[in-house]
């Protein structure tokens, strides 16, 4: 056997089920009619995740790997993927588009890869076809003087009776209505600007402004303005929130999780601080009944699958939704597989949304854990602080 082991990669130990049937019928999972393929004649639900990934069906993998995780290994799978968001944020900020650039402008916006110069003439060819009008008018000559004169004559008085009836059809010759007609081209008649249509284009443009000062008032009045700092706050705790929760999954963290998860429920981390509590959390209204009413099954594993939809969507970033639902698929097997965990960040005594990833913070880290492997054992045990929450406050 190989030393390596490099087989066990590929099964997972951190699960709450391990077959389909009871990813279907306890979780609640449904098979979409669409990748009924994937899961005829399986029974195991781990065969059916390697599946996806050899089809690169990502976010089939990871959503089906939501249903069978272990609740306590899928929310630190959910943590992990919502630092691995604010990595890229970090990099490629979200465009926040204000409310009042709305409608600024109704003129068409034309994209920098649409903007054409207008095409410079081919002056070999225009040269060319002079050379060939030149030619043309040389050997038009030569066969005038080929014909007879008498001939010739005649045929230029019928042209000129031509012309003549068509001049006074139309007041003017053939051939200056043609040379007009150039000229016309080259210099095109200037449009009025008080034409009708003008006129009745600005009055639908002032309607058009009315209507959306109107509309920017009506959203000003339901939607509150966003503040980035109190955005960032609130995101903040409930990733701290979740932590703790990972951490100690116990009755006080859940409660305190699911409060400020409330919060901020449409952001990647509120909704994540919601899943928290469902993996484990107590629906009994009062806390001092020992009577428990566990959260349903499967709320805990949908919740993380629209954490991760919710992430993959979210804009800015380095990767695209694919890359990302790859990404993230990749961060659960390590998680599933048992090779990532909190142990590390709680023997480090900082959760890692609280680490700087700054250059000089990595070193100082890197210059600690050197520290830290040359202390004896006894130094170690002495330097581990287990977490521990903050005791109830009686008065409340």
């Amino acid at each position: 056997m190989s030393d390596k082991l490099k087989w066990m990669n590929r099964h997972f130990v951190l699960l709450r089920h391990k077959s389909l049937n009871d990813v279907c019928n306890i979780e609640g999972y449904k098979i979409r009619p669409d990748l009924l393929s994937f899961f005829t004649n399986k029974t195991d639900a781990e065969e059916i995740v390697w599946n996806f990934a050899d089809a690169k069906r990502w976010k089939c993998a990871c959503e089906l790997m939501a249903y069978m995780a272990h609740r306590r290994a899928a929310v630190w799978w959910g943590y992990r993927c919502v630092l691995s968001l604010y990595e890229e944020l970090e990099e490629v900020p979200a465009e926040d588009r204000d409310i009042d650039s709305i409608a600024t402008s109704f003129e068409p916006k034309i994209p920098d890869f649409a903007k054409v110069e207008p095409p410079k003439p081919d002056m070999t060819r225009v040269n060319r076809v002079l050379g060939l009008i030149e030619e043309s008018k040389a050997a038009l000559n030569e066969l005038k003087k080929a014909i007879d004169p008498k001939i010739m004559s005649e045929v230029e008085e019928a042209v000129q009776y031509g012309f003549d009836i068509f001049k006074q059809a139309n007041g003017i010759d053939p051939i200056e209505a043609f040379k007009k007609a150039l000229e016309f081209e080259k210099n095109p008649q200037p449009v009025d600007p008080k034409s009708p249509i003008f006129v009745a284009s600005e009055q639908l443009e002032a309607q058009l402004q009315t209507v959306r000062k109107e509309t920017l008032d009506t959203i000003h009045a339901v939607i509150p303005p966003k503040v980035p700092e109190h955005e960032k706050k609130i995101s903040d705790n409930a990733m701290q929130a979740v932590y703790r929760w990972i951490v100690s999954p116990d009755e006080i963290n859940a409660k305190k999780a699911l409060d400020i998860g409330n919060e901020c429920p449409d952001t990647p981390a509120g909704l994540l601080s919601l899943t928290a509590f469902w993996a484990g959390g107590n629906l009994m209204p009062d806390p001092e009944q020992d009577q428990v009413i566990p959260t349903p099954n499967g709320l805990a594993a949908n919740g993380l699958s629209q954490v991760l939809l919710m992430c993959a969507l979210h804009k800015g970033g380095t990767r695209k939704l694919k890359e990302r639902y790859e990404h993230y698929f990749n961060l659960g097997v390590e998680v599933l597989t048992g090779q990532s965990n909190w142990d590390e960040s709680v023997f480090e005594g900082e959760a890692p949304h609280e680490t700087d990833i700054s250059p000089v913070k990595n070193i100082e880290k890197e210059k600690d854990s050197a520290t830290m492997a040359a202390t004896d054992k006894k130094n170690l045990s002495s330097a581990y602080k287990r977490w521990k929450p903050e005791p109830k406050n009686q008065e409340e």
